[in-house]
Parts: C-alpha cells; structure tokens; sequence
C-alpha cells in the first residue's frame, strides 16, 4: 500500500445512499450520496425498492471512482454496510422477491404484541440477548408466513440489506455476526441456533438463511462486469458488515469494553462495548456482535431521533423560519431560537414516539405516539422547538439508565451531531461528556476500516481506530442544567408509564373505526 491508494465505504441508509473514499489517515477524500425515496403502500408499511437500492448503490460508488481517477488514486477496496434488522429476500435467479422490509415497518405490530404476550420473545431473549419488536426479521418472516406465504415460498435466501448489495457486487451469498445476531444467533457462540428459529416457527426457513461469518472474514472479490462497469480493478476486494450501528462505533472509535456511542440519525442508537456478552437488562433492547473479535455490544435503539425535529419544522416550525432559509443557514438560526429558551423549555416535555413503529428502546411497545406534555397559554413554538431536542436527549438518558455498563463518556455521531446545542443537551441531559470525531460518515467510515483490516491495510482494528480517528469538539456537562434535567426526566418517564394503556386504548379505537395513523412520517 502507498499513499495513492484509498478505502471506499458504502453506507446504504435508511433513506440517503452514500460512498465515501478516505486515505489511510481516516481523512475523508471524495464523497458521492444520493436520496432514496421509502415505498409506503399500505399504513404502516415501509420499503425500499431492492433494484433501486443497488442501482443507486452503483451510481454512488462509480461517482466516488470518477473523482478518484482524478485525484490519481487508486481504490484499494471496498466496504459495504447498511441498516439492520429487516427482511430482503432473493429468489432463485438473483432477483427480489418482493420490496425490501425496512427496520422502522409497522406491520407485524401484532405479531409482535403476540410474541411477548405468549412468552416467545423471553425465550428468545435468553438466547440471542434482543428484544423482539415490529422491525425484527423474525417478527416479519412470521407476518410474511400468516400473510404472503408465496413470498416465502419463493425466497432462496433472506438477507439483510448489506447482503444483498455484497451479492450484487460480489455473487457471494453471505452475512455476518453483526447483522444475524438480531436475533437469530445465540451471542455465546456468535452462531445460528436453530432453538430460536424453533421459537419463532419458522425452523423450515433456516436452510434459506445465508452462511454467517465473522465480520472481517465476510469478503470476496468484486464481479469482473461490475469491475468493468465502474472501471475498478478486477481483483478489488469487498468486505460486508459491520451493520450500520456496529459500523458506527468502529467509525468513531468505540472497540474497548465500557466504551460508548450514540448515533443521532433516523433513530436514536445507543450502545456501549462489551468484552464478552451481557444479556442485563432482561428484556431490554439489543445485544449484537461488534465487528471486532471478541467484543460485543449492548445496545438500546430509540426508533427515532433527528426525524422528530424535521417533522416539527414542517407541520409546526413555519413561524420559527426567520430568515427563512434552507441547510446550514436554517440550523444556525434554529440554534439561536433553542438558546433562548431556558433548559427544560419551562415545563414543556415531548415523547419522541413519531413512527409507525411505535418504540423499540429502551421499551417495546407498537402503540406508542409522540405528544407534548405541559403547555399552557405561557408557552410559545419556541418551547416546543426546544422540547423537541430535549425529548430525544430524555429518551437517549432513558436507554443509558437501562445498560449493564455506565460509561464514562459516549462518542456521538450522526446528523443531530452536526448540531452544537444539540450535543451540549445531551451532555447536561445524560451528565457525561459528549465527544464528536472528525468527519461525518461515519458508517462508511467504520465499512473502510474494517476492509482495511481485513486485507492487511491496517495491522489490526486498534491501528486503524489509533490512525484514523480523531477528536473534533468536546462538550462537559454543567452541573446546573443536569440537575434540572434529572429531576425533568422523572416527569418524563412516568407521563410515558402512565399512557401505556392509553396508548393501546387508541390503536383499538383507530383500528375499530377503520381508520390509521394520519399521513405518516418521511423517514429521512
């Protein structure tokens, strides 16, 4: 390797596609993203197309390549990741067998609702370390089984969306620990154990799961037509995994037990590291593979983060857009307005509960809906802006409160990252410094890496994170605002207690009637 030659890292999101090149040092070089629209075809339903996902794949890193061949670099090789849970199903002849079902799809809400009534999901939970909820693959094979048995029928293998794009490059069938361990894989092995398909009834479908690798050992070489196509090497090497959450730690440097990171993007990812497998809290959130051996990762995921200030500021924020504008403009003066709000927006609180889905972490519950709690004639859209990035520090602090492991400091990525006030919340509302790396793609970043290591780029994931990750801004908790906030967040979590039955209550009203949820979410 010289200084000519790049990592590229592909993160396939849930509704932006992004290639990023970076050199040895971590520096990012060139960048290529595109938007990808969700399908919604009935409420509660969100998909990606798979052809357009891999087409707009393909468009991103042959964009990245063009810019390089400019540069004069060579690409080295290529990591893929992408979002986790969901269901992506090929059939026979390499094509889809259907749309693939996003993490945030709503459908199997009852299924879900069924699992944990009838025991199932505490079964599983002793095994893989994961709570079941509605973007589950498990929960979606059971739905796809009562309701579209011919997609099953037909499927040769189901993947996760990295795989499927690692196909389409490569023509290998494969996945990694990451991605399997929710939830099919039993966390002491890093294995699949048919126990669980046996406990999710769908042990006939374990001959179409693909072979399951260690993440650094999950590679093949690129397709020679596809090489051609994007004018790559013939022998360029593609690495898949770590999905994207697990991608994101190793992207902000989080590989050492008791080490934390927190993405703020379409959902709330919260994790801490683990040197051997933790399944404490019972029944609570997440317990996966690292893409580093001989760690794993408990992990708490709010199911949205970043989304619920775009949805305020377009149904609600019209007034607050002075001077109106658009990007980096808007954010600064939406910084400003935030500021002048006190800590705890005097008494208004909001529950991030926006998607279909419901919530996830650190509770499972399909019904669950966003509301604002506290108003009076006092209180002005400013509060309610102000709630809006405290509600989602509140339900971060919610899934920290309920990890094995309390970490001394979290890194934190992800677009609600780009923010200042955003990072100077989470640090007073959690009472720990945040730290921001360098960069801004950092599940592409943690993809590079990992193929980086994985050919010999880097002599081990702790060269590559001590080469390529830096520090960009720090932020201390003040000891005033953490007060105010520990006392808010007893509000906080009990005002979220108390409408448990609440919330079910309305879904059977809604359903009853023969209504849904009013127009639903773009989930950017």
């Amino acid at each position: 390797m010289n200084e000519e030659h790049c990592l590229i890292g592909i993160d396939a999101g849930t509704s932006v596609v992004k290639a990023v090149a970076y050199d040895y040092s971590g520096s990012e070089i060139s960048s290529h993203e595109i938007r990808m629209e969700l399908r919604r075809p009935q409420p509660l339903w969100v998909e990606q197309d798979m052809n357009g996902l891999w087409e707009t794949t393909k468009i991103c890193l042959g964009g990245v390549v063009r810019k390089l061949r400019e540069l004069k670099r060579q690409v080295a090789g290529v990591g893929i990741t992408s979002t986790g849970d969901g269901t992506w199903i090929m059939d026979k002849d390499g094509n889809p067998v259907r749309g693939g079902i996003m993490w945030c799809d709503g459908r199997a809400g009852k299924i879900v609702e069924r699992l944990h009534s009838q025991g199932v999901a505490r079964q599983a939970f002793e095994i893989c370390g994961t709570s079941v909820f509605t973007g589950s693959q498990a929960a979606q094979l059971a739905w796809l089984r009562e309701n579209e048995p011919e997609s099953l029928r037909r499927a040769r293998v189901i993947f996760h969306a990295k795989d499927w794009l690692f196909y389409k490059l490569t023509g290998a069938i494969s996945s990694d620990e990451t991605d399997e361990s929710l939830t099919m894989l039993r966390m002491s092995t890093r294995q699949y154990d048919r126990e669980l398909f046996r406990i999710f009834g769908i042990e006939d479908l374990y001959a179409k799961f693909p072979p399951v690798k260690p993440t650094q050992e999950n590679t093949a070489t690129i397709l020679p037509r596809i090489a051609a196509e994007l004018e790559l090497r013939g022998e360029t090497p593609v690495g898949s995994g770590p999905m994207d959450v697990a991608a994101c730690a190793l992207g902000t440097g989080a590989i050492e037990h008791g080490q934390a990171s927190s993405v703020l993007g379409t959902a709330g990812i919260h994790q801490v590291i683990m040197s051997e497998p933790i399944l404490e809290p019972k029944m609570v959130g997440m317990t996966l593979c690292h893409g580093v051996k001989g760690r794993w990762m408990r992990m708490l995921a709010a199911m949205t983060a970043t989304p619920n200030l775009d949805w305020f500021l377009k149904e609600l924020g019209a007034g607050l857009r002075n001077p109106p504008g658009a990007g980096e403009e808007l954010y600064r003066h939406l910084e400003k307005v935030v500021n002048s709000v006190p800590p705890g927006s005097e008494g208004v609180i909001f529950h991030p509960y926006l998607f279909p889905g419901g919530e996830r972490g650190p509770f499972v519950k399909p019904t669950a809906r966003a509301s604002f709690t506290g108003l009076s004639l006092n209180h002005s859209s400013k509060h309610l802006l102000r709630a809006v990035y405290e509600g989602v520090a509140f339900a971060t602090l919610d899934c920290y409160r309920n990890m094995p492991i309390d970490p001394e400091m979290v890194y934190l990525s992800g677009g609600g990252a780009n923010s200042p006030v955003w990072c100077q919340i989470m640090a007073d509302c959690l009472g720990k410094p945040m730290s921001v790396p360098e960069g801004s793609q950092f599940g592409a970043k943690g993809a590079a890496l990992n193929i980086g290591v994985a050919m010999g780029y880097y002599k081990s994931v702790q060269v590559a994170v001590r080469t390529s990750v830096k520090t960009a801004r720090s932020y201390s908790p003040r000891p005033s605002n953490s007060g105010l906030y520990e006392q808010l967040f007893e509000v906080y979590k009990k005002t979220a207690e108390r409408q448990m039955d609440l919330w079910d209550l309305r879904a059977e009203i809604i359903h009853g009637a023969g209504l849904h949820d009013a127009r639903q979410l773009r989930t950017d």
